[in-house]
């Protein structure tokens, strides 16, 4: 059984349809790489996910369970957790402050500040630094850190690489395999097509908010991921 099924979810700005009935699934220990251009709604459809934006219609379901009309808070009591673009940490606040924080949303499970220590070592040596100070690579590790202090079965990363050293990146996508490892359900948001292809269990674009192309690696390349992100078939001229 999936971790997080996601059934024809519709979501919009105002009288901007963003998300046009999207579906999708992710199993224990999959990786589901979400791909597509600037605007195509993946920001939204994760934030309609995780109840952070109404979503007009449609049924999110996690552990079997529908949370469909829980509210954020409940969902992520429930297991479901979003670590935001920009990571979003309170930069006044040292590491394990607000690593502290990701509990106030915690289920009955293994994590808490020892155990994501133990997970991370890195973590365990800024544990006073203020995470204002920290490197780009050291915030989305405190990031991911706080959504696991609240023992989610599901994750979802927006973004993930977004403006980190290739050095930092590396080490988040070590940090993801350490979760993969977990059997936790992760749904990422990437703009390194390269990277999603030789990563991920499965690939899905979108383009103005509809489901362009779906596959796996093996599947296909990135230029077909490229051009399904603008809406085209690979091999075919804008």
């Amino acid at each position: 059984m999936s971790t997080l099924e996601v059934s024809d979810i519709h979501a919009a700005h105002g009288q901007l349809n963003a998300v046009h009935g999207v579906t999708l699934s992710v199993k224990p220990g999959e990786m589901l790489f979400l791909l597509g251009a600037n605007g195509a709604g993946k920001t939204t459809l994760l934030r309609s996910i995780a109840g952070d934006h109404l979503a007009k219609s449609g049924k999110v379901m996690l552990s079997g369970v529908d949370i469909s009309k829980s509210r954020a808070h409940e969902r992520a009591r429930s297991g479901l957790a979003l670590v935001p673009e920009g990571r979003r940490l309170f930069p006044k606040m040292t590491v394990r402050e607000n690593l502290e924080l990701g509990a106030s949303t915690s289920r009955e499970g293994p994590w808490n500040i020892a155990a994501i220590y133990d997970a991370f070592p890195n973590l365990a040596k800024l544990d006073k630094s203020l995470a204002g100070k920290l490197s780009g690579g050291e915030q989305q590790a405190v990031a991911i850190g706080r959504a696991l202090m609240g023992d989610p079965v599901a994750i979802m990363l927006d973004e993930v690489s977004l403006g980190l050293s290739p050095a930092a990146v590396e080490f988040a996508y070590d940090t993801l395999q350490k979760l993969r490892e977990m059997g936790l359900a992760l749904l990422v948001v990437e703009q390194d097509l390269t990277r999603a292809v030789n990563t991920a269990d499965a690939l899905m674009v979108m383009c103005e908010g509809h489901v362009t192309l779906r596959a796996k690696p093996g599947d296909t390349t990135v230029e077909a991921l490229a051009a399904a992100s603008f809406g085209y078939e690979e091999g075919e001229a804008a």
